[in-house]
């Protein structure tokens, strides 16, 4: 049995006799008959009886057929992932990002991605940054997006922006009116941060710290998108990623730009050894399309918030 043998049968079957498979398979009926005759002989079943000029499949032939079916369904996904590696590299793309992206920017770009591929396949891992880098740099991600790279990390790293933090506020706090935040004016205000061990955390106490400001720490969170619904709920102040701010905004939040700054840096992150897909080289386009617009829609609600960008990539890498 070979690959002739069954593409006769299913002719056959799909146009209802073999005249009519003849013309779908561009040969004549005799030929179309010997394939299915060799058919028959080398599985052993009746595929067909003969009435007059009419072919009735028997139901050893409609067994045959429901397996063959199978297997074309198979060659025709075969044959969609081939058109979709030669269009993009890949049908999937797996990505790992921090939740302050993971839980906004990145959505954002998917959608926006998917809409131009639309038979692409996306899947998101949002966890810390520390297992961002692990992610990518094992392979189980084709692209990550982190806050830092860890020490350990053999990835290939490109910077994707560095914005500053702002102060995000109930409308009503007493600060609101004010155009810039400044750490003496957080003197004794409760303040919701970020968990120790996050190093964004570090940069704000630092910044508190040299200021000589004291802040009432009662509450703490483990992702800023949390800080920022915390806020919300009245419970605080806090310094949030724009972009995550972005999505709180609204006539309950106030945002303010915060002196001196809180840098936020973002990294796009590569798996080590391994030419750059062309999948990934796509989202990120538009992701940065994303993050632009995005900047520039937080910079006309908060003037002074425009992010630094740069889109060298670095073979070298500071930890943060």
């Amino acid at each position: 049995m070979n690959l002739k043998h069954v593409e006769a049968f299913r002719a056959v079957m799909v146009a209802g006799s073999m005249t009519a498979a003849a013309k779908a398979l561009f040969t004549s009926q005799p030929n179309v008959s010997r394939l299915i005759s060799q058919l028959e002989r080398e599985t052993g079943l009746l595929l067909f009886q003969r009435s007059g000029v009419r072919l009735i499949p028997t139901s050893e032939g409609t067994a045959f057929f429901r397996e063959v079916e199978r297997a074309y369904v198979g060659l025709q996904g075969l044959a969609n992932a081939a058109a979709q590696i030669r269009n993009l590299g890949s049908g999937r793309l797996r990505i790992a990002a921090m939740p302050s992206a993971g839980l906004t920017l990145v959505p954002h770009a998917i959608k926006r991605f998917q809409a131009l591929h639309p038979g692409v396949t996306v899947s998101l891992h949002v966890n810390t940054s520390g297992t961002v880098n692990h992610w990518t740099a094992s392979q189980f991600c084709d692209l990550g997006v982190a806050v830092y790279i860890s020490e350990a990390s053999n990835c290939d790293v490109e910077m994707l922006s560095k914005v500053a933090a702002v102060c995000v506020m109930p409308a009503a706090h007493r600060l609101a009116s004010k155009d810039v935040i400044k750490p003496a004016d957080l003197e004794g205000e409760s303040f919701i941060s970020l968990c120790h061990g996050d190093g964004t955390r570090a940069q704000m106490d630092e910044v508190f710290l040299r200021a000589g400001v004291e802040r009432k720490l009662a509450i703490e969170a483990q992702y800023t998108a949390i800080c920022c619904e915390l806020v919300r709920c009245g419970m605080g102040v806090t310094l949030a990623h724009p972009g995550v701010a972005l999505d709180f905004a609204g006539p309950d939040i106030a945002i303010r730009p915060f002196s001196p700054a809180v840098m936020f840096p973002m990294y796009l992150l590569f798996p080590p050894h391994r030419p750059r897909e062309r999948l990934a080289s796509a989202f990120i386009e538009v992701l940065r399309e994303e993050h632009d617009e995005l900047m520039e829609k937080m910079a006309r609600i908060v003037p002074d918030t425009s992010p630094k960008k740069t889109r060298k990539r670095s073979a070298k890498r500071a930890v943060q």
